[in-house]
């Protein structure tokens, strides 16, 4: 999944349009030019948060494979455009 990466005030800008979009696919916000929140349709979030209480931490080892999954497919992907934005 690589989401598309905006800034928070032109997400703000346009609220509406890219409401639009994210019901469709995750939207990364960015704030300084740093990823810092993402926004995601409500079926996704439904799905990540199961019968999960959203407020339990994990350490590494005891975080559910699905869970890590998503962040490691996250971090690859913002890894990939921080590099992207630093070599530009």
């Amino acid at each position: 999944m690589s989401p598309k990466s905006i800034s928070t005030a032109e997400f703000m800008r346009h609220f509406g349009r890219y409401h639009d979009e994210a019901q469709k696919e995750p939207i990364t916000l960015t704030k300084h030019g740093r990823p810092s929140v993402v926004v995601i349709p409500i079926d996704l979030f439904e799905k990540l948060a199961g019968n999960q209480d959203l407020r339990k931490a994990y350490a590494a080892d005891e975080m559910p494979e699905d869970l890590v999954s998503l962040f490691r497919e996250q971090l690859e992907s913002d890894s990939k455009e921080y590099q992207a934005a630093r070599d530009e």
